[in-house]
């Protein structure tokens, strides 16, 4: 069996669009659960809940990562797929997953020895459940996302989202601690499980092991790369925990989720949309380069005015949400948030690389700049944990973006003159709404903390709406998709 005839090229910019309305209303509803679950959470559990299971979460997730081995990607990417190569994956996915939940569970034991906390052993053991169990819906959420059906993969998640967020605040209600943050995952993996298999109507055949040399060549460099970059990423987490005490990670770990979860339920949903269009027009170098800049043009529009606001009022709005206990995570909190200015239009240049099939170069790239990472988080812990997400963030200005800019123009057909100008146009307003709030001494207003909050974010959007409409490549790009925003609307009406 092969897959049917591609959209034609007419229909990719519709396509696009609709997917992006469908995941975008999803990840919406998914924003708010995740941003009313870290303040209520907060609420409800300490500081060293969230450290305790922030200390083995990088553990987990780094065996997890071998659970797919870059198979999923490589079903959505391949031009054409044959029914004899899905059940092959389907089946090798869950034996893989197994191997990786029994590893996690024979580590525990040594996890609990290195924080010298006995109770990190059973938090692990549980851990270990939903790695298995997500694992049964890799191949139906693959198809579903190769076959574009954005509407099924949408509602697929705000179910997942809904009963991770309930199961977690309930728990934590019912006086469960720390446990209800490993409870929220499992039902959250069961959930997926049951919704894939009901949206996807493919079934899997006898079983086997043997996988096609090019898909695993494929997912091969695609896990290694997910490996390095895992690392680096995770360095920190167990750093502090180690250094600093679990104290000190839980106000690292909840600044760093308050300020990412906007790229995580944006970004990460977006490639779901966008991977599968842009495979299709892989071999169409104009066309790839004008859908990719076009998308990253709209999403660093929508996101960084908020981050560069949210990092110029941290101390307000961790106030606000956390309350006076976590005063502490502001200094970290804006100190990652100078560092995800930049990642918002550069955390999407795996498309370049995965939809073109080019995941050997890169694994190259990710070994240099999780090198770095992890030299800047060794060196930034020396001045504890403001210090690492300062060395963070300025080894990304001067080492890291450099590199990536560097080897995105090599392979093309995105330049590096189309990504310094995309940063540009959106981190220019975002310095000059920085020098403005600094000029005016906001602090020294004693203005409430929603008041302060306000007068950043209508600053900075007012800037970047400025920005776009003085440069001309930005402001074509959101001319045509605002004009296709109104045909689409109108195609409805009618």
């Amino acid at each position: 069996m092969t897959d049917p005839p591609s959209p034609k090229p007419l229909q990719l910019g519709r396509l696009a669009l609709q997917g992006g309305l469908v995941t975008g209303l999803a990840q919406a509803l998914k924003m708010a659960l995740s941003l009313v679950s870290v303040v209520v959470l907060a609420r409800l559990l300490a500081p060293q809940d969230f450290g305790l299971v922030a200390s083995i979460a990088p553990i987990v997730a780094f065996i997890a990562l071998f659970q797919d081995l870059g198979l999923q990607a490589a079903i959505i990417q391949r031009e054409t797929i044959t029914r004899e190569h899905l059940n092959q994956t389907f089946w090798i996915s869950p034996a893989i997953a197994s191997v990786a939940a029994l590893l996690i569970i024979a580590a525990a034991p040594l996890a609990a020895l290195f924080y010298n906390d006995q109770r990190v052993t059973a938090i692990m053991v549980v851990a270990a459940v939903p790695i298995f169990i997500g694992s049964l819906a890799t191949l139906p959420l693959s198809l579903l996302n190769r076959n574009m059906r954005f509407g099924n993969l949408a509602l697929n998640d705000v179910l997942v989202a809904a009963t991770g967020f309930g199961a977690t605040v309930g728990a934590a209600l019912l006086g469960s601690g720390y446990w209800s943050l490993v409870i929220g995952p499992i039902a959250a993996a069961l959930t997926a499980v049951i919704a894939a298999w009901i949206a996807s109507p493919w079934r899997p055949g006898r079983p086997t092991l043997k996988l096609d040399g090019d898909l695993w060549s494929f997912g091969a460099n695609l896990t290694g790369f997910n490996i390095v970059n895992f690392l680096a990423r995770n360095f920190d987490n167990v750093l502090i925990g180690r250094v600093s005490g679990m104290t000190q990670l839980g106000l690292y770990d909840r600044s760093y989720k308050l300020l990412l979860f906007p790229l995580q339920n944006i970004s990460q949903p977006l490639s779901r949309v966008m991977i599968p269009i842009l495979s299709r027009v892989q071999n169409d170098k104009a066309r790839f380069r004008k859908i990719y800049l076009q998308t990253n043009m709209v999403l660093g529009f929508c996101l960084i005015p908020g981050i560069a606001a949210a990092t110029l009022a941290s101390d307000q709005l961790i106030n606000l949400l956390f309350g006076p206990e976590w005063s502490a995570a502001a200094p970290i909190f804006a100190w990652l948030g100078i560092a995800s200015l930049a990642q918002v239009v550069l955390v999407t240049n795996g498309w370049i690389f995965i939809c073109q099939g080019k995941t050997r170069a890169m694994f190259r790239l990710g070994l240099w700049t999780s090198g770095v990472t992890v030299i800047a988080f060794l060196v930034g812990i020396q001045w504890g944990v403001v210090g690492l997400a300062a060395a963070y963030t300025i080894s990304a200005y001067l080492f890291r973006i450099p590199a990536l800019i560097a080897v995105l123009h090599r392979i093309g057909p995105v330049t590096a003159s189309d990504m310094s100008g995309l940063l540009l146009v959106h981190l220019l307003p975002a310095a000059l709404s920085a020098a403005i709030i600094w000029a005016a001494n906001l602090e020294a207003w004693e203005l409430s903390d929603v008041v302060s909050i306000g007068i950043c974010v209508v600053l900075n959007y007012c800037l970047a709406t400025l920005s776009v409409a003085i440069f001309p490549p930005a402001r074509s790009a959101m001319v045509e998709v605002v004009g296709r925003l109104a045909n689409l609307r109108r195609r409805q009406v009618v």
